[in-house]
């Protein structure tokens, strides 16, 4: 009886979680690569395998297949766009929560992960269609994999066997054919699943492992077979120019995988305060960890506070920083706080038990090194898989801490955490909604409409739009005709 009603609460729960989606995707203004594939280009891409010349259509001819179709299907058909926003999103959450385990707080904490979001994220992520398509979906179905493999592990899952491998087989193909760096993580990911089951956990292989494996390495063929990957591309520059490599982690990577993630940061490593207090017995041992905890969590407090009064452009580049010497010092302590973590997960956690933080940490890296070796393109949005990943060690940190401690301390943090998690959904809507009045009244401009000028003003809250709400980003062309359809031709 306890155990259905819990389930009903859940269903229900995650059911409010998918309507909120729902709605939030209704809101979102369609932007720059949303316009070029919803359009003539994206028409010509989707006709000819989505090859093209590199001289006018660049990175957007690729071998991300079933990324590209979905761009081009959901920017012309409204409804199906707002349920696979709902859905992916509430996979996401959903799969997060399983994994860090199947507690109330961190269902809280799980479903927290989208309002923790930098504005590089936000706007690139959340509130451009192109960018969710591309690096929500694949990174969900990876997020389901371990749920499955963590079940099976625990000898939960169903003994139909044939029918889970064709599950895992279409979760990796499918999730092979968005993004280059998911597709060849995927590979690995099949590969140490097999490695870690058998060798550490001693869990025998399963089938379903097999043909997640094989599904990941079909995608990786499909999509590199792509011949644009084989073209001399100016818009992909991969080498080993040390300068210019050092220069992008200086200047500007690291803000964006580490600096940024403040709160994330910060919540660490108060939690590692707080298992340093239970867990370490010597004295000097353990304030030396306190004080150097509690010095990264203030620096990254001040640090975010002061980048909050300085500009940055529609990339959420800081081009006046360039050079200063406040960035080296800030990607060298970047350096300092990724040996501070594992240093101290390798203190306070064990790997056998622990073990889902350990991959955490390790998956937090390997989705960072490629792009450390890329001159160009470089953006934002392709560290957001990186930051789920830490996002969820910070559960797992959290978790730990909590479970040293008494439940009333644990009862405070959870209504703390739901009060937050209610105002944070509230705010993103309400903003959004605000957002969403004011790009319908500004694209009503007679010279917008008619190409003769560019939009004049932005949105209220512009991290919400792509871009920053760069008004160059915006067409004239699709507005017209939007403006002449009526609520139900709209959806």
């Amino acid at each position: 009886m306890i155990k259905s009603v819990k389930n009903k609460w859940i269903k229900i729960y995650f059911t409010i979680v998918f309507f909120y989606f729902f709605i939030i995707r209704f809101l979102v203004i369609p932007s720059g690569d949303d316009f070029f594939w919803g359009g003539k280009p994206g028409k010509y891409l989707l006709q000819h395998g989505f090859y093209g010349p590199q001289s006018i259509y660049g990175g957007s001819s690729n071998g991300r297949y079933i990324g590209n179709i979905l761009e081009i299907f959901t920017v012309h058909h409204l409804i199906p766009a707002m349920l696979m926003f709902g859905f992916f999103w509430t996979l996401l959450i959903w799969s997060m929560w399983n994994l860090s385990g199947r507690t109330k707080l961190n269902l809280i904490l799980s479903s927290l992960f989208v309002f923790t979001l930098q504005s590089g994220y936000l706007s690139t992520i959340f509130s451009w269609n192109a960018g969710f398509i591309n690096y929500v979906p694949p990174v969900s179905l990876i997020l389901l994999y371990l749920v499955l493999v963590k079940k099976s592990w625990q000898n939960q899952l169903p003994q139909n066997k044939y029918l889970l491998s064709g599950i895992a087989f279409l979760i990796s193909l499918i999730g092979g054919l968005f993004v280059e760096h998911l597709t060849i993580y995927q590979i690995f990911i099949g590969i140490m699943v097999m490695i870690i089951g058998q060798l550490i956990f001693k869990k025998p292989n399963k089938l379903f492992n097999t043909s997640y494996l094989l599904g990941a390495v079909t995608s990786a063929i499909i999509m590199f077979s792509h011949p644009a990957y084989h073209e001399s591309s100016v818009y992909r520059n991969i080498n080993f120019n040390l300068s210019a490599l050092i220069n992008n982690f200086v200047n500007i990577s690291h803000f964006w995988f580490n600096t940024l993630n403040v709160v994330v940061n910060i919540v660490i490593c108060l939690a590692i305060i707080a298992i340093s207090f239970k867990k370490i017995e010597n004295v000097t041992r353990r304030k030396y960890l306190n004080i150097t905890a509690g010095f990264f969590a203030l620096y990254y407090l001040i640090m975010d506070l002061w980048l909050n009064t300085q500009n940055h452009d529609q990339f959420f580049v800081y081009p006046q920083l360039r050079h200063l010497s406040i960035t080296s010092i800030d990607s060298l302590i970047t350096i300092f706080f990724w040996i501070f973590l594992i240093y101290v997960m390798t203190v306070l956690f064990d790997f056998s038990k622990d073990y889902l933080i350990y991959f955490s940490i390790f998956t937090y890296f390997a989705l960072i090194s490629p792009f450390l070796l890329i001159i160009s393109p470089i953006s934002v949005r392709e560290f957001f898989t990186a930051y789920l990943f830490l996002y969820l060690a910070m559960i797992l940190f959290v978790q730990k801490a909590l479970s040293l401690y008494s439940s009333k301390l644990r009862l405070n943090i959870k209504i703390i955490t739901a009060i937050i998690l209610l105002i944070s959904a509230i705010n993103v809507q309400t903003k959004m909604t605000i957002n969403y009045q004011a790009n319908l009244n500004r694209v009503q401009e007679e010279s917008f409409l008619s190409g003769k000028s560019s939009l004049r003003s932005h949105v209220p809250y512009r991290k919400y739009v792509s871009s920053n709400d760069a008004l160059l980003q915006q067409s004239g062309s699709y507005w017209k005709k939007y403006l002449k359809k009526n609520w139900l031709e709209r959806l």
